[in-house]
């Protein structure tokens, strides 16, 4: 199964599956978790504090291929670092310009915090047409000019370890908007979506240097469903 993790999110940034988790650790899962507020952000500090929680996610993420693909991933230095639990409801499409100006995850970005890894898994059953995930595949990867770019430009000790979109980082700065942002248009040009949808249960890995957003409602009759997730960050870096 690591294998499989670590190809998939390799190559495309991103894996999905809805058979990791059996019938009654779902239901746990919604034990632990269905008395939570529509937003709960936890830093964690230590591997108890999940336990405490939630002793049925503990228990899956110390899995022994959940923790190898982490090292294998991240390096040995990884450590969880959050875990948030959110409860949606679809949104309206607006203009993709104004998700851009106001920082809104729903529009495309990928997230200013170094490599991480997201591990997400569904409370909800969540349709196709609904506030799922949005993928950009293969985006966690520099293209070949960004990295040639990065390489010339370390030569004077500058950009060491950069891991975003070199070019689109540099334009939107000069642009004055936010920097991890890429506009739709852009990213329908270069890259195939990956929309997330399924069953209670579903759970689905990704690296955030890849693009993404939350999916608007692509019909009125959908806004009344909600979406339970809980998400799990993993980084290399220490919480101060």
């Amino acid at each position: 199964m690591n294998n499989n993790i670590l190809n998939e999110v390799n190559r495309n940034g991103i894996f999905i599956n809805d058979k990791l988790l059996n019938k009654l650790d779902k239901d746990n899962l919604k034990k632990d978790f269905v008395n939570k507020k529509d937003y709960e952000f936890i830093q964690i500090k230590d591997d108890e504090e999940i336990k405490k929680i939630s002793n049925t996610l503990f228990n899956f993420l110390n899995r022994d291929y959940v923790n190898q693909f982490l090292v294998d991933y991240l390096g040995n230095g990884t450590k969880c670092t959050h875990l948030l639990f959110t409860r949606t409801r679809p949104e309206s499409k607006k203009k993709d310009i104004d998700y851009i100006k106001s920082g809104s995850v729903l529009g495309f970005h990928n997230d200013d915090s170094g490599k991480q890894i997201k591990i997400n898994i569904l409370l909800s059953d969540l349709k196709k047409n609904s506030n799922g995930l949005e993928y950009a595949i293969s985006s966690h990867k520099l293209s070949l000019l960004d990295r040639s770019l990065i390489k010339f430009l370390n030569i004077f000790g500058l950009f060491k370890n950069w891991s975003k979109h070199f070019i689109n980082y540099q334009i939107n700065k000069i642009r004055g908007v936010r920097v991890n942002f890429m506009s739709e248009e852009k990213v329908k040009s270069k890259f195939k979506l990956k929309r997330v949808f399924g069953k209670s249960g579903l759970i689905y890995i990704f690296d955030t240097n890849g693009f993404h957003r939350q999916a608007t409602a692509e019909n009125e009759n959908i806004s009344n469903s909600e979406r339970e997730l809980i998400t799990i960050y993993f980084s290399q870096k220490k919480i101060n």
